[in-house]
């Protein structure tokens, strides 16, 4: 097998992706960017598996058995252990809801293939971050997905191509970097996910292992090149913000400083080299597999502990945790298993690998079917087994209206007979309202419609940048309401602060929201809160126009922490999850005060009328999310059908001056 010269540049420049992005995750705020080490991952790996793959081509001693061989040498023993204690600690922590969850993750981590599964999940009811403790393996698949295929590649480039890897390689970089920079702006979990909109960073990568550009020679070009390439490393890293939407055109500046610095360290010495192979740095390289795994679930099973956000003194103790477990693995489990000695062991390791990914997948698809082997009684099951399936009806009712195209195949409301009265129309918090409108409605003898759209607020004319299709849905739906005539009423609600301030609220996981014009597509030329205004007004004189009376449902007070499971911690730990997590009235109020300020206005001017589910939630502290022990929430925003249930009340007043039908 042909040798490679070790470089210890590139340890430190693991190094500097490691830190940056464990620091990142554990809140030191100067590194805002730090999630884009990532990035310099992506290319690191491609360089040197290329390196290792073209070397052994040229001699002829390239074999794929032993390539994938090396691979689960180096990925699979560090990764079963955290995977196994992450399913062993997250029994004992996580709710129900969650070890199911967590039971996905870790089949789909052990099939490699993570990265699908959160892309799947993400979205407006993903649940928060903070809850999935092998969130982090989504760059595991990526990279483990790029290396079944592109071995095979390179071969076949050889066999047919004239070993003239660059001239495949360029194109497929530059059309995954176009796609990249395509689904962030229109698709951006897409892009952050999946490999093909990840591609281009590993590509750089191989791209320079090629040797196509000749190594620098000269000691000015070096220092040149690394220099650069260290700056934007920096410039991503301190100069970004963790609102920036990503990958897109910021992991650039880190993925093409990563080519710059590894150009240049090709050639010979620069004082980013030395830098880079200080020996701290080049230690925690060594060990930064490792600290990766464990970064990551140690600050998830923090959070979940403790409920509220961790002091600073908790933070140290947990990135000192991760330290020490790091270096632990890297030296019993890591380092034992890349030993040349076990390369007489090639069948058996490929049994063993075999052997405890399916093992891991076994487990985790008995928590996924067992509902989490939690001793829940029976009455508990049946309870959260119903509520599931009544979620569920009105969250296909959601996929239906975005597919309809007439009133008939929206969904029922109330009575379920007779011509519908009222509509309700909104997104997903319209959605988790609809339980509510039902019972009212039914009390009432009155049958309505429902028509909603996750994300995709009642706004005409007004897209978000993540929902472009948004204005088409509501523009479909005030088609039925104007086609409908025996319509009288329309319940309006939605999210509203987070489309006024589009910043997420508290510890809530996601991307700020940023609202457009449908008319223009012309992205911050106007402020959430004109574009809001603007759109609602727009909605409900188009309603009043055709007759309709307008309601608009106040908003239900938004969390930031996730409540089934800060309440199940709480119950744990003796303690009152109202005490802990439950916005105050105060805060409540300052949250909406945009919002408060055109809807009091819409109202006095005798345009609208008001439900507000909040009256019942909120008292004069505080704002409750779990009642007698049972959340009222099913996520950090959204009402559970408990919830719903107990706000229903709220609608009781509004319905009672429509005549049944």
């Amino acid at each position: 097998m042909v040798a490679a010269s070790y470089r210890s540049d590139i340890d430190g420049l693991r190094a500097v992706a490691v830190l940056a992005v464990v620091f990142f995750h554990y809140g030191l705020d100067i590194l805002g960017g730090g999630y884009l080490g990532v990035d310099i991952f992506f290319v690191i790996s491609g360089y040197l598996i290329t390196n290792i793959i073209v070397r052994e081509l040229a001699v002829g001693e390239f074999s794929v058995a032993r390539f994938y061989e090396r691979r689960f040498r180096r990925i699979l023993p560090a990764l079963v252990v955290v995977q196994a204690v992450c399913l062993l600690v997250g029994y004992f922590l996580l709710s129900p809801a969650a070890v199911r969850d967590l039971g996905q993750s870790a089949v789909a981590s052990a099939l490699f293939s993570s990265n699908i599964l959160f892309y799947l999940e993400s979205g407006y009811f993903e649940r928060a971050a903070e809850l999935k403790p092998l969130l982090h393996t989504w760059s595991l698949a990526v990279e483990e997905q790029f290396y079944i295929f592109f071995p095979l590649l390179l071969m076949l480039i050889a066999r047919v191509g004239a070993r003239r890897y660059a001239r495949w390689l360029i194109p497929l970089a530059a059309l995954s970097l176009a796609l990249c920079l395509y689904l962030t702006k229109y698709e951006p979990s897409a892009a952050f996910y999946l490999l093909p909109a990840r591609a281009w960073e590993l590509l750089t990568g191989s791209f320079l292992a090629l040797g196509v550009l000749p190594a620098p020679t000269q000691r000015g070009r070096r220092e040149l090149c690394a220099s650069l390439g260290a700056l934007m490393i920096a410039v991503g890293i301190l100069g970004f913000s963790p609102e920036r939407v990503t990958p897109g055109v910021a992991a650039i500046l880190p993925t093409f400083g990563t080519a710059l610095v590894l150009y240049a360290g090709a050639g010979g010495k620069t004082w980013v080299f030395n830098f880079l192979s200080l020996r701290p740095l080049v230690f925690v390289g060594l060990i930064s597999y490792s600290l990766y795994l464990w970064h990551w679930p140690i600050i998830t099973y923090l959070k979940i502990v403790l409920i509220t956000p961790p002091s600073d003194f908790s933070l140290l103790l947990a990135g000192g945790l991760s330290f020490l477990l790091a270096g632990l693995s890297w030296k019993f489990v890591e380092t034992p298993f890349r030993r040349k000695s076990l390369l007489a062991l090639q069948p058996a390791l490929f049994s063993v690998s075999a052997a405890v990914s399916l093992s891991i997948v076994a487990v985790g698809a008995a928590l996924v079917m067992s509902r989490g082997f939690h001793r829940e009684t029976a009455a508990e099951i049946a309870s959260s087994k119903a509520d599931e399936a009544v979620w569920n009806h009105w969250k296909a009712c959601v996929s239906a209206a975005g597919r309809t195209g007439t009133g008939e195949s929206l969904c029922d409301l109330g009575l379920r007979n007779g011509n519908p009265t009222f509509l309700l129309w909104g997104d997903s918090h319209a959605q988790a309202l609809a339980a509510a409108v039902d019972m009212s409605a039914a009390k009432a003898r009155l049958n309505g419609k429902f028509a909603a759209a996750a994300a995709c607020p009642p706004l005409l004319d007004i897209n978000r940048t993540d929902r472009r299709s948004c204005n088409k849905f509501n523009e479909k739906v005030m088609d039925i309401v104007a086609e409908s005539a025996h319509i009288e009423l329309v319940i309006l609600a939605a999210r509203w602060p987070l489309l006024v301030t589009g910043a997420r609220y508290k510890q809530e996981s996601g991307d700020p929201v940023e609202l457009i014009s449908a008319l223009t597509n012309a992205v911050g030329e106007e402020s959430n809160f004109d574009l809001f205004d603007a759109g609602l007004r727009r909605t409900v004189d188009r309603l009043r126009s055709l007759g309709k009376r307008v309601i608009i449902v106040n908003t239900v007070p938004e969390v930031g922490f996730d409540v089934p499971n800060a309440q199940f911690m709480a119950r744990i730990r003796g303690l009152d999850v109202n005490e802990l997590i439950a916005p105050t009235t105060l805060e409540y109020r300052e949250r909406g005060r945009e919002v408060e300020q055109i809807l009091s206005e819409l109202a006095a001017q005798g345009l609208v009328e008001r439900v507000a589910p909040d009256g019942l939630l909120c008292g004069s502290t505080y704002c409750r999310v779990a009642v007698a022990g049972r959340p009222l929430y099913r996520d950090d925003d959204h009402l559970s059908v408990f919830g719903t249930e107990f706000v229903a009340a709220a609608f009781d007043k509004a319905f009672a001056r429509v005549p049944p039908r």
